[in-house]
């Protein structure tokens, strides 16, 4: 009876990790999703700007939460499309990630 206390410990002790690593990495992929769906809305926002003569810039910036306002760059083509790219926070530590996302 010890040693199945013991066996049950050790079961703890190896599931633990990887449940929290499954768990980040569900997180991770939902914080790219965020991501992705905000440069779009922002994309959006820059084209509404241009299209009215206001700096698509300042829209992009304004329609993002703070932390990702930080790291968005913003370009604006020849025919119009205002680009947006934004760098995903990381949980993990992976390589960079980013989402674009352009509208006309």
């Amino acid at each position: 009876m010890a040693a199945e206390r013991g066996q049950a410990g050790i079961e703890l002790v190896v599931l633990l990790p990887c449940l929290v690593l499954l768990v980040a990495a569900l997180a991770q992929a939902c914080l790219l999703a965020l991501c992705a769906v905000a440069a779009e809305r922002a994309a959006s926002a820059g084209a509404r700007a241009l299209a009215r003569g206001a700096p698509p810039g300042t829209a992009v910036r304004g329609a993002l939460p703070g932390v990702l306002a930080r790291s968005v760059r913003v370009r604006v083509g020849a025919d119009g499309a205002v680009a947006v790219r934004l760098v995903v926070p990381r949980l993990l530590p992976v390589p960079e990630l980013a989402v674009g996302a352009v509208e006309r």
